[in-house]
């Protein structure tokens, strides 16, 4: 039996960050999500020249970076510009998904940590609709492959990814399993490194912020029923109404 994590797996980086590739999964229908055509990723400034020159190899078409301003300049995605590739961010001010901003000052316990981040993913299909439209008009555009990236490559791509995999009609516990892939592949001591000095916590406050944890997406999943009127409505309030959704599936399965 193959594994999710043999069908998502990292590529192979030296200076990646959870950067994996979505294709291999199996759809409801028994289609399949194409390899090499939708990338998730954290943070791409500790990329080597070798990195570097791997990912230009794979012909992504558009890098679509979902972080804020001040995210960008300390953590600047260098790759794109030399590789001939479009790249795409959004200025806004919404904190949305930023891990440093959650332990600012008092943070509290362990519980209000996790608590935060339940109710946070309610907020991400809020603050960052503009950015998964984006996201969605480039794919339906055919202006794949594309990689999209926050700074963990958890929270705010973790809601993208459920979109995406959503819209091509992967099953909610394949997309669930797919989020939990960040448990294994992503090494936060490296982001801790480079954090500035108002993200500081200790080890057991910190654990949640920096966990995919199932209930986090579960919460997404409630959102949307409750606060959306489902992910059909809320995809649709993005553009992908039924007959874009046919155009995705085209394109991106097998």
């Amino acid at each position: 039996m193959t594994t999710t994590a043999e069908l998502s797996p990292l590529l192979p980086l030296e200076g990646g960050f959870n950067l994996r590739d979505m294709g291999g999964y199996a759809t409801a229908d028994g289609r399949i999500v194409r390899r090499g055509m939708l990338f998730r990723s954290g943070v791409m400034s500790m990329l080597t020249e070798a990195d570097e020159r791997y990912l230009a190899g794979l012909g992504i078409a558009t890098v679509c970076d979902l972080r804020r301003p001040g995210e960008r300049r300390r953590d600047p995605t260098r790759w794109c510009e030399p590789a001939g590739v479009f790249y795409w961010s959004r200025d806004f001010t919404e904190s949305s998904g930023v891990l440093g901003e959650l332990l600012r000052g008092n943070a509290g316990s362990a519980e209000d940590v996790r608590a935060r981040m339940i109710h946070l993913y309610g907020e991400i299909l809020v603050d960052h609709a503009p950015s998964y439209r984006f996201l969605f008009e480039r794919i339906a555009a055919g202006h794949v492959p594309l990689l999209f990236n926050c700074s963990a490559g958890k929270d705010r791509t973790g809601i993208g990814a459920m979109l995406i995999l959503s819209a091509l009609g992967v099953p909610r516990e394949t997309i669930v399993e797919d989020y939990l892939l960040t448990n294994r592949y992503a090494d936060f001591s490296r982001l801790m490194d480079r954090a500035d000095a108002g993200f500081a916590a200790d080890a057991e406050v910190m654990r949640p912020l920096l966990a995919a944890d199932a209930d986090y997406l579960a919460a997404a999943f409630d959102s949307l029923d409750r606060d959306h009127g489902g992910i059909d409505a809320y995809l649709g309030s993005i553009g992908v109404d039924a007959p874009v959704r046919a155009r995705l599936q085209e394109m991106l399965l097998d």
